[in-house]
């Protein structure tokens, strides 16, 4: 079966799933989204923009690490005119089409290429890292989960640095290119402080939508379960952002039971109203710029 077809057939089933939910709990979620205060709503999709902006702070602070001299607005543009490519299935449109519009700013195509691999290579075990230590000291999680946590980060930091280095060097060689500057052990830790930062971000939003929809659950768990659940979900490459993954990987990791499907599964709504705003902030830019 190819992954176009697995992706579809995956697609349809979520949408089985999800159909089946407002079927069974939609008169639930109903009530909720009733009860709900519109401000706060309207609210948190300004506060939504923050993990956004966070994610652009941290590829400058990335594409400068490794010798390219572009600025966060440089960066910020380009996010912004490809936000929509996150939503196509495959995992990787998002990171692709940035880096076709960062190309045009300028920035190097080896760079970009180790850019993709470095951002996973590190946003995967930071966010380990702070789902587990969060979740270990607010839940009834075992405490060595934590401390695995831990020794995996440091582990993939460890192996993150020359691999990525190793590979600028290939490329450069093959190219007959000048090598790109070498990333060093300072510069990721400062990377993945940026992304702990990231994560903290972008579970406040989470834990404040929670508190707006009165499903109250503590910031650590709330933080934690989000940020290990989103990235797992990003692995399922043939689920766009991770739909149908991420919701039931946080509904079990916090125990909550299949009714808090929809609740967690309406945060995306938030993230697409942000998503839609930012593509139409772009096309507004590009007008004004081509005019």
């Amino acid at each position: 079966m190819t992954r176009r077809r697995l992706t579809v057939v995956y697609l349809a089933v979520v949408a089985a799933v999800a159909a089946w939910l407002v079927a069974d709990r939609g008169s639930a979620m109903a009530d909720l989204l009733v009860e709900a205060r519109p401000w706060p709503l309207l609210g948190l999709v300004a506060a939504s923009m923050l993990p956004f902006l966070a994610n652009t702070a941290f590829w400058t602070l990335a594409l400068r690490e490794l010798g390219e001299t572009v600025t966060w607005r440089q960066v910020t543009e380009a996010a912004t005119e490809t936000t929509l490519t996150r939503y196509l299935p495959g995992g990787f449109w998002l990171a692709a089409g940035r880096g076709v519009a960062l190309a045009r700013r300028g920035v190097r195509t080896p760079v970009l290429v180790a850019m993709s691999g470095l951002e996973v290579a590190l946003a995967t075990p930071v966010a380990l890292l702070i789902g587990s230590l969060f979740l270990a000291g607010s839940t009834d999680a075992p405490a060595w989960l934590g401390w695995l946590a831990a020794g995996l980060f440091v582990a993939v930091v460890m192996v993150a640095r020359p691999v990525i280095n190793g590979a600028l060097a290939w490329w450069a060689q093959r190219r007959h290119q000048p090598p790109a500057t070498a990333l060093t052990t300072g510069g990721v830790v400062r990377l993945s402080a940026a992304l702990t930062v990231y994560w903290a971000i972008f579970g406040s939003v989470f834990w404040a939508y929670l508190e707006v929809m009165d499903r109250s659950l503590g910031w650590f768990a709330a933080t934690g379960a989000f940020a290990l659940s989103w990235r797992i979900g990003l692995f399922a490459i043939i689920a766009p952002q991770g739909l149908g993954v991420f919701e039931p990987t946080l509904v079990a990791l916090v125990g909550w039971s299949a009714d808090a499907l929809l609740l967690v599964g309406a945060f995306r709504v938030v993230l697409v109203i942000r998503d839609l705003a930012l593509t139409g902030l772009a096309a507004v830019v590009s007008r004004r710029r081509a005019g």
